[in-house]
Protein backbone atom coordinates (compact mmCIF):
# COMPACT_ATOMS: atom_id res chain seq x y z
CA UNK A 1 0.00 0.00 0.00
CA UNK A 2 1.09 3.59 -0.58
CA UNK A 3 3.52 4.94 2.03
CA UNK A 4 1.48 8.14 2.40
CA UNK A 5 -1.53 6.12 3.55
CA UNK A 6 0.52 4.15 6.05
CA UNK A 7 2.11 7.32 7.46
CA UNK A 8 -1.25 9.04 7.93
CA UNK A 9 -2.74 6.13 9.85
CA UNK A 10 0.43 5.64 11.89
CA UNK A 11 0.78 9.28 12.96
CA UNK A 12 -2.82 10.49 12.90
CA UNK A 13 -1.47 13.67 11.31
CA UNK A 14 -2.00 15.18 7.85
CA UNK A 15 -0.17 18.07 6.20
CA UNK A 16 -1.04 20.68 3.61
CA UNK A 17 1.20 21.81 0.73
CA UNK A 18 3.10 24.18 3.03
CA UNK A 19 3.74 21.49 5.63
CA UNK A 20 1.24 22.75 8.20
CA UNK A 21 -0.03 19.85 10.32
CA UNK A 22 -3.62 18.95 11.20
CA UNK A 23 -5.18 16.18 13.25
CA UNK A 24 -6.69 13.39 11.18
CA UNK A 25 -10.45 13.17 11.69
CA UNK A 26 -13.68 12.37 9.84
CA UNK A 27 -11.86 9.79 7.73
CA UNK A 28 -12.47 6.27 6.48
CA UNK A 29 -10.58 3.59 8.41
CA UNK A 30 -8.18 0.98 7.02
CA UNK A 31 -10.80 -1.72 6.49
CA UNK A 32 -13.00 0.68 4.57
CA UNK A 33 -10.06 1.84 2.49
CA UNK A 34 -9.15 -1.75 1.68
CA UNK A 35 -12.79 -2.40 0.79
CA UNK A 36 -12.64 0.33 -1.87
CA UNK A 37 -9.15 -0.64 -3.03
CA UNK A 38 -9.90 -4.34 -3.45
CA UNK A 39 -13.15 -3.77 -5.34
CA UNK A 40 -11.37 -1.57 -7.88
CA UNK A 41 -8.27 -3.76 -8.05
CA UNK A 42 -10.37 -6.87 -8.74
CA UNK A 43 -12.11 -5.16 -11.67
CA UNK A 44 -9.57 -4.07 -14.32
CA UNK A 45 -12.33 -2.51 -16.42
CA UNK A 46 -12.78 0.22 -13.82
CA UNK A 47 -11.08 3.24 -15.40
CA UNK A 48 -13.26 6.27 -14.80
CA UNK A 49 -14.22 7.07 -11.21
CA UNK A 50 -15.96 9.85 -9.31
CA UNK A 51 -15.79 10.75 -5.64
CA UNK A 52 -18.13 13.06 -3.73
CA UNK A 53 -16.31 14.30 -0.64
CA UNK A 54 -12.51 14.30 -0.46
CA UNK A 55 -11.56 15.94 2.85
CA UNK A 56 -8.09 14.86 3.90
CA UNK A 57 -7.91 12.50 0.94
CA UNK A 58 -7.63 8.97 2.30
CA UNK A 59 -10.43 7.61 0.11
CA UNK A 60 -8.89 9.46 -2.85
CA UNK A 61 -5.53 7.84 -2.13
CA UNK A 62 -7.04 4.35 -2.03
CA UNK A 63 -8.94 4.94 -5.27
CA UNK A 64 -5.97 6.37 -7.14
CA UNK A 65 -3.67 3.65 -5.80
CA UNK A 66 -6.05 0.99 -7.13
CA UNK A 67 -6.24 2.77 -10.50
CA UNK A 68 -2.46 3.18 -10.74
CA UNK A 69 -1.04 1.74 -13.95
CA UNK A 70 -4.32 1.79 -15.87
CA UNK A 71 -3.45 3.96 -18.85
CA UNK A 72 -6.86 5.57 -19.41
CA UNK A 73 -7.76 5.92 -15.73
CA UNK A 74 -9.15 9.25 -14.50
CA UNK A 75 -10.51 10.13 -11.07
CA UNK A 76 -12.87 13.08 -10.57
CA UNK A 77 -13.31 14.63 -7.12
CA UNK A 78 -16.21 16.87 -6.06
CA UNK A 79 -15.54 18.81 -2.88
CA UNK A 80 -16.37 22.51 -2.49
CA UNK A 81 -14.66 22.62 0.91
CA UNK A 82 -11.35 21.05 -0.04
CA UNK A 83 -9.40 24.28 0.43
CA UNK A 84 -11.74 26.38 2.58
CA UNK A 85 -12.18 23.71 5.29
CA UNK A 86 -9.63 20.97 4.64
CA UNK A 87 -6.70 23.26 3.69
CA UNK A 88 -6.12 21.39 0.42
CA UNK A 89 -4.69 18.45 2.35
CA UNK A 90 -6.41 15.81 0.22
CA UNK A 91 -4.97 17.20 -3.01
CA UNK A 92 -1.57 17.66 -1.37
CA UNK A 93 -1.58 13.99 -0.35
CA UNK A 94 -2.41 12.86 -3.87
CA UNK A 95 0.45 14.91 -5.28
CA UNK A 96 2.87 13.64 -2.64
CA UNK A 97 1.90 10.10 -3.59
CA UNK A 98 2.76 10.85 -7.22
CA UNK A 99 -0.76 10.72 -8.63
CA UNK A 100 -1.78 13.15 -11.36
CA UNK A 101 -4.72 11.49 -13.15
CA UNK A 102 -7.34 13.31 -11.13
CA UNK A 103 -9.45 16.45 -11.36
CA UNK A 104 -10.86 18.48 -8.47
CA UNK A 105 -14.25 20.14 -8.92
CA UNK A 106 -14.71 22.77 -6.21
CA UNK A 107 -18.48 23.07 -6.42
CA UNK A 108 -21.28 21.62 -4.29
CA UNK A 109 -22.45 18.30 -5.70
CA UNK A 110 -26.00 19.60 -6.18
CA UNK A 111 -24.62 22.01 -8.81
CA UNK A 112 -21.71 19.98 -10.20
CA UNK A 113 -23.53 16.68 -10.77
CA UNK A 114 -26.25 18.00 -13.13
CA UNK A 115 -23.58 19.58 -15.34
CA UNK A 116 -21.50 16.41 -15.42
CA UNK A 117 -24.60 14.34 -16.18
CA UNK A 118 -25.45 16.46 -19.22
CA UNK A 119 -22.07 15.63 -20.78
CA UNK A 120 -21.05 12.26 -19.34
CA UNK A 121 -24.14 10.22 -18.46
CA UNK A 122 -23.48 6.49 -18.37
CA UNK A 123 -19.70 6.78 -18.59
CA UNK A 124 -18.48 6.17 -15.03
CA UNK A 125 -17.30 2.79 -13.78
CA UNK A 126 -17.38 3.57 -10.06
CA UNK A 127 -18.77 6.36 -7.89
CA UNK A 128 -17.91 6.79 -4.21
CA UNK A 129 -20.36 8.91 -2.19
CA UNK A 130 -19.31 10.44 1.11
CA UNK A 131 -20.72 13.95 0.97
CA UNK A 132 -23.35 15.86 2.94
CA UNK A 133 -25.22 13.33 5.07
CA UNK A 134 -28.77 14.66 5.23
CA UNK A 135 -31.30 12.28 3.68
CA UNK A 136 -32.29 14.69 0.90
CA UNK A 137 -28.70 15.40 -0.08
CA UNK A 138 -27.73 11.72 -0.10
CA UNK A 139 -30.74 11.02 -2.30
CA UNK A 140 -29.71 13.83 -4.64
CA UNK A 141 -26.19 12.38 -4.97
CA UNK A 142 -27.64 8.93 -5.60
CA UNK A 143 -30.15 10.31 -8.10
CA UNK A 144 -27.40 11.67 -10.32
CA UNK A 145 -25.10 8.73 -9.67
CA UNK A 146 -27.79 6.52 -11.17
CA UNK A 147 -27.55 8.50 -14.42
CA UNK A 148 -23.76 8.68 -14.41
CA UNK A 149 -22.89 5.07 -13.66
CA UNK A 150 -22.76 2.60 -16.54
CA UNK A 151 -24.36 -0.83 -16.45
CA UNK A 152 -21.86 -3.08 -14.71
CA UNK A 153 -20.52 -0.17 -12.67
CA UNK A 154 -20.48 0.30 -8.92
CA UNK A 155 -21.73 2.83 -6.39
CA UNK A 156 -19.99 2.72 -3.00
CA UNK A 157 -21.69 4.47 -0.08
CA UNK A 158 -19.97 5.45 3.16
CA UNK A 159 -21.55 5.83 6.63
CA UNK A 160 -24.47 3.58 5.77
CA UNK A 161 -25.06 2.96 9.47
CA UNK A 162 -26.22 6.59 9.79
CA UNK A 163 -30.04 6.62 9.75
CA UNK A 164 -30.20 9.30 7.05
CA UNK A 165 -27.79 7.49 4.74
CA UNK A 166 -29.28 4.06 5.47
CA UNK A 167 -32.74 5.33 4.60
CA UNK A 168 -31.56 6.64 1.22
CA UNK A 169 -29.67 3.43 0.47
CA UNK A 170 -32.71 1.39 1.50
CA UNK A 171 -34.72 3.12 -1.22
CA UNK A 172 -32.15 3.00 -4.04
CA UNK A 173 -31.21 -0.62 -3.29
CA UNK A 174 -34.78 -1.53 -4.22
CA UNK A 175 -34.33 -0.25 -7.77
CA UNK A 176 -34.60 -3.30 -10.09
CA UNK A 177 -31.39 -2.21 -11.80
CA UNK A 178 -29.24 -2.54 -8.67
CA UNK A 179 -27.88 -5.36 -6.56
CA UNK A 180 -26.21 -5.01 -3.16
CA UNK A 181 -23.04 -7.02 -3.66
CA UNK A 182 -20.83 -6.32 -0.67
CA UNK A 183 -20.71 -4.72 2.78
CA UNK A 184 -17.80 -3.63 4.95
CA UNK A 185 -18.01 -3.36 8.72
CA UNK A 186 -15.18 -1.36 10.20
CA UNK A 187 -15.97 -2.09 13.84
CA UNK A 188 -18.51 -4.43 15.40
CA UNK A 189 -19.62 -2.99 18.73
CA UNK A 190 -21.89 -4.74 21.22
CA UNK A 191 -24.71 -2.53 19.94
CA UNK A 192 -24.00 -3.52 16.31
CA UNK A 193 -23.75 -7.21 17.23
CA UNK A 194 -27.15 -6.98 18.93
CA UNK A 195 -28.57 -5.16 15.90
CA UNK A 196 -27.24 -7.90 13.61
CA UNK A 197 -29.01 -10.50 15.74
CA UNK A 198 -32.28 -8.59 15.51
CA UNK A 199 -31.83 -8.20 11.74
CA UNK A 200 -31.31 -11.96 11.39
CA UNK A 201 -34.49 -12.63 13.36
CA UNK A 202 -36.60 -9.98 11.63
CA UNK A 203 -35.71 -9.45 7.93
CA UNK A 204 -36.09 -5.88 6.59
CA UNK A 205 -39.07 -6.82 4.42
CA UNK A 206 -40.90 -7.98 7.53
CA UNK A 207 -39.61 -5.28 9.86
CA UNK A 208 -40.88 -2.47 7.64
CA UNK A 209 -44.39 -3.91 7.94
CA UNK A 210 -44.59 -4.83 11.62
CA UNK A 211 -42.44 -2.25 13.41
CA UNK A 212 -43.70 1.24 14.27
CA UNK A 213 -42.42 3.72 11.69
CA UNK A 214 -40.39 5.73 14.22
CA UNK A 215 -38.69 2.61 15.56
CA UNK A 216 -37.93 1.34 12.07
CA UNK A 217 -36.63 4.68 10.73
CA UNK A 218 -34.48 5.65 13.72
CA UNK A 219 -33.15 2.33 14.95
CA UNK A 220 -33.81 -0.76 12.86
CA UNK A 221 -32.65 0.81 9.58
CA UNK A 222 -29.18 1.33 11.11
CA UNK A 223 -28.77 -2.43 11.51
CA UNK A 224 -29.59 -3.24 7.90
CA UNK A 225 -26.32 -1.90 6.48
CA UNK A 226 -22.74 -1.83 7.67
CA UNK A 227 -20.52 1.25 7.60
CA UNK A 228 -19.85 0.92 3.86
CA UNK A 229 -21.68 -0.89 1.07
CA UNK A 230 -21.27 -1.45 -2.66
CA UNK A 231 -24.15 -1.51 -5.14
CA UNK A 232 -23.72 -2.87 -8.66
CA UNK A 233 -25.80 -1.61 -11.55
CA UNK A 234 -26.86 -4.83 -13.23
CA UNK A 235 -29.26 -3.43 -15.83
CA UNK A 236 -30.56 -0.20 -17.32
CA UNK A 237 -32.91 1.71 -15.06
CA UNK A 238 -36.21 1.00 -16.80
CA UNK A 239 -38.69 1.77 -14.02
CA UNK A 240 -42.11 3.06 -15.02
CA UNK A 241 -43.03 6.65 -14.18
CA UNK A 242 -45.16 5.48 -11.23
CA UNK A 243 -42.70 2.94 -9.76
CA UNK A 244 -42.48 2.77 -5.97
CA UNK A 245 -41.34 0.25 -3.37
CA UNK A 246 -41.68 0.75 0.40
CA UNK A 247 -38.36 1.54 2.04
Amino acid sequence: MNNIIEEIYRTGIVRDEAGNEYELKANIDKLEGEFIFQLIKANPNIQKTLEIGCGYGLSSLYICQALFGRISAKHFIIDPLEYSLFHGVGIANLRRAGFDQFELIERPSEFALPEITQKEAGTFDLIFIDGWHTFDHVMLDLFYANYLIKVGGYIIMDDCNWPSVAKAVSYVSRYPAYKLIRQCTSQVSIKQALANTVKAMIPPSVASCILPKTLYDKYYIRSVYSSMIALKKVDNDSRNWDWFEPF
